[in-house]
């Protein structure tokens, strides 16, 4: 019954996210560096958990260069699992309480290959919107590029959840926006850990800004910010 059940719900919830993101009008802050560094792999694209939704939605239909994304070892990640098959992507099973070893090895493993691949760096559990350092360290290990994203909408659904889940729905617009990618050094002491932690979390933050800014304004494009580095909206 749990293998059905898991059929069942990627086969609907694939169809439901691709026809409702599609139904949106999305505009871009920092398009250029998406396409830019993308295609090139060796990337960690890093966003908030409550942002899985039209992100999981925007990098299979524009990228064609897979993401490997990490999902739980439990039974509710079974269904993660089979969305991302659905999507056409990697998946690498873990988490920090289950499988975590392994986990890191299989995704240095996608990095040395060069693939990208992806992290909510305030999950599984939370607290939400705050950098685990456990992204920085895996950047550090792997010679990946941390590369942060962010979106918003319109018309959406916040869920009642730890993270505050974002549920896009259809006929709203959009706002996604992309920072250059954070390069980590392999040698860093603690101090030094923290403070790239707190660039991210701030990163990210900003992006949510820029975000909700955008979405403000009647049929707002993405501007030009500074955001580690020259980026332009589309």
């Amino acid at each position: 019954m749990h293998r059905l059940l898991i059929k069942v719900f990627a086969f609907f919830f694939n169809w439901f996210l691709k026809l409702t993101c599609r139904l949106n009008k999305v505009s871009i802050t920092g398009q250029d560096i998406f396409e830019k560094y993308a295609e090139q792999g060796n990337n960690i694209f890093t966003f908030w958990h409550s942002r899985l939704f039209f992100f999981a939605y925007y990098y299979a239909r524009n990228a064609k260069r897979k993401v490997s994304v990490l999902v739980s070892m439990s039974r509710d990640g079974d269904y993660g699992v089979a969305l991302a098959h659905k999507l056409k992507q990697d998946v690498v099973r873990g988490s920090t309480s289950r499988g975590g070893q392994a986990a890191i090895r299989n995704l240095a493993a996608r990095v040395a290959a060069g693939n990208n691949i992806t992290i909510t760096p305030d999950g599984p559990r939370g607290p939400a919107f705050r950098v685990n350092e456990g992204v920085i360290k895996l950047a550090q290990l792997t010679g990946a590029r941390i590369f942060p994203a962010s979106y918003n909408a319109t018309r959406k659904k916040i869920l009642k959840s730890w993270d505050r889940f974002i549920v896009v729905k259809p006929f709203g617009r959009v706002h996604m926006a992309f920072a250059k990618p954070i390069e980590i050094p392999k040698k860093m002491n603690s101090d030094e850990v923290e403070s790239y932690r707190r660039n991210l979390e701030q990163t990210l933050l900003k992006l949510d800004r820029i975000c909700a800014e955008q979405l403000n304004l009647d049929g707002a494009k993405g501007t030009v910010v500074s955001l580690g580095g020259p980026s332009e909206g589309h």
